[in-house]
């Protein structure tokens, strides 16, 4: 029988970019609570341990082999505890929203359109996988360099109207340097885009 969660964390990272750069624009996240961050951290203190890996845990800098153990880490906290992991995927040739192109109404915005894919991201993880606790953090990597933006990202995601969403406790950003389940959220990104992307590009 599991612990009782006091506290829902989840980690958010990004592949690709939400302007003109990249055709494509991925979002995962990896959801833990405090009891089972407990146990994923011993298997990912053993990990490195065992594999001598001092570099971050991101997807474009791990082999298949260390890529495959960390999937039976991830696999293994699932069944041992609370782990779940989401993941979105836009092809902006194909995405008919707002904030890509000038549209009446909704002007081009890279920002805002990064703050709706994280509250899309969130709506249909929630949907599958509600908070274990009633107390949920939001843990995102370092994408503002303002606080203006911030707390704008902050306003948008805390907007009573969003009501699929819980009401966060704290909505903090990082950097993934120092914090090791961000690593694991980019690497969750990172693989989406290497099956979703690379892959078709590879069969152009």
């Amino acid at each position: 029988m599991n612990k009782k969660a006091k506290r829902d964390f989840i980690f958010i990272d990004e592949s690709g970019e939400p302007g003109d750069v990249t055709d494509y624009y991925i979002m995962g996240l990896i959801h833990v609570t405090d009891a089972s961050l407990k146990k994923l951290n011993i298997h990912l203190g053993a990990f490195r341990y065992f594999g001598t890996i001092k570099k971050e845990l991101k997807s474009t800098r791990l082999n298949e082999v260390q890529k495959d153990q960390l999937l039976n880490i991830l696999k293994l906290s699932m069944n041992d505890g609370f782990l779940k992991a989401s993941a979105i995927y836009i092809n902006k040739n194909e995405f008919e929203g707002n904030y890509l192109e000038d549209r009446p109404g909704y002007p081009k915005d890279a920002t805002r359109f990064r703050h709706f894919a994280m509250r899309r991201l969130l709506e249909f993880h929630f949907q599958k996988f509600p908070a274990e606790s009633r107390e949920v953090e939001l843990v995102i990597d370092r994408f503002h360099s303002t606080d203006t933006k911030e707390q704008q990202m902050r306003n948008y995601l805390r907007n009573e109207t969003f009501f699929l969403l819980p009401n966060f406790l704290h909505i903090t950003q990082v950097d993934s340097q120092y914090v090791e389940l961000m690593q694991i959220a980019d690497w969750i990104s990172g693989s989406v885009k290497e099956k979703f992307f690379c892959a078709s590009r590879e069969g152009l």
